[in-house]
């Protein structure tokens, strides 16, 4: 979530669907979707 709002994404979706899902795979390899991580949060 800080990383969200030190970026340049004006929205959390955008942001976890173009940024997280793409390139932060390997980080993360049981990332999980983005529905799921609002339940989450």
């Amino acid at each position: 979530m800080i990383a969200f709002h030190q970026s340049e994404y004006r929205d959390f979706k955008t942001y976890y669907i173009h940024f997280v899902c793409c390139y932060l795979t390997n980080e993360f390899p049981e990332l999980v979707t983005y529905t799921r991580m609002l339940k989450l949060m």
